[in-house]
């Protein structure tokens, strides 16, 4: 697989595959629906900052907002009461589909925004939130520049990842998945090489006698049954049976012409490329207790008369993340 940490130092190729994924109309980048990720733990830490938030008109910000799960949360929650406003910002180019201009007349969504450089005055928001975004920045510079257009009596509230998380465990098994599956060897450059020969035989043209078509053949049965052992042992097999079940469909659909068959392979390919630069940031950025006291530190420092509070984000599926709220004393 082509590495991940190349990529990620790569500002561009981050945007890129951001902006590819957001295109898709995802809400959040973690599996699962809305109310799925909503219900549970992180639901109730989010549902607990709102709850606090005072009454009247609200400016809120949120930071690396994907699609915008975070500001739709915010606007369920209090979208019926007159003055609320959210900016949502990221440095992807995004495409929040749930948005409805005249429903959400106070939303703002800013792409190709970072977060170490906000295009707004000091003290204007009373909330600025995050959620799995906010630890993917230069952090000093990114505190820095929330705690500066956040209000003296603001609330800043964070989700982040945690290197011991869940989250952070199923990711490098689907690193070694991805790995698995674009090895010189594996499914995808097996299933490239058998393609032509079938294309072939649909074109009723018989390769049973060609070596090259016995090799090849070869290839890809070895690499089904090593895909079919793995997924046996993979703690998240889910992209391996994926995977699996597309490529049979792709040869199972493969006419006379293997061009497009190939042309899709090469696609899903760059997919898979991309997921896993997404994958290896959130392993890369996930703060472990250290990391997480440094940032704690340096938000009481700028706060002092602030309550500042963190805590792990758990439910019955394990930990998922750092909650951290910094409120008015």
């Amino acid at each position: 697989m082509e590495p991940i940490h190349d990529t990620v130092a790569d500002p561009s190729a981050r945007r890129a595959a951001w902006s590819a994924y957001w295109a898709t109309g995802g809400l959040h980048s973690c599996v699962g629906s809305f109310d799925g990720n909503y219900s549970g733990a992180i639901g109730d830490f989010w549902r607990g900052v709102f709850k606090d938030l005072p009454e009247g008109p609200l400016r809120a910000l949120d930071l690396a907002t994907g699609n915008g799960a975070l500001p739709r949360l915010l606007w369920e929650h209090r979208g019926d009461r007159p003055g609320l406003e959210v900016d949502a910002v990221d440095l992807a180019q995004l495409a929040p589909g749930w948005l409805d201009p005249a429903q959400h007349a106070g939303l703002r969504f800013h792409a190709g925004v970072a977060m170490e450089q906000l295009p707004f005055a000091d003290a204007s928001f009373d909330l600025v939130a995050s959620q799995y975004g906010f630890e993917y920045a230069n952090r000093d510079a990114a505190l820095a520049e929330a705690l500066r257009v956040l209000k003296p009596g603001g609330r800043l509230a964070l989700v982040m990842h945690h290197a011991g998380s869940v989250l952070v465990r199923v990711g490098r098994s689907e690193l070694q998945n991805q790995s698995l599956l674009m090895a010189p060897d594996g499914l995808l450059a097996a299933s490239a090489a058998v393609l032509p020969w079938i294309a072939r035989a649909r074109a009723g043209q018989d390769p049973s006698g060609e070596p090259e078509a016995l090799r090849a053949r070869t290839a890809y049965n070895a690499a089904v049954q090593a895909l079919a052992s793995c997924i046996a042992g993979s703690e998240a097999p889910d992209l391996l049976l994926e995977t699996r079940d597309w490529v049979n469909r792709l040869l199972a659909g493969t006419g006379p012409d293997p061009a497009p068959a190939l042309a899709a392979l090469a696609s899903y390919r760059e997919g898979l490329v991309a997921a896993g630069l997404r994958t290896g940031e959130l392993i890369e950025h996930a703060l472990d207790e250290t990391q997480l006291a440094a940032l704690v530190s340096s938000v009481q420092a700028a706060r002092p008369s602030a309550r500042v509070r963190v805590e792990p984000v758990a439910q019955a599926e394990g930990l998922l993340g750092w909650g951290l709220r910094l409120d008015p004393a």
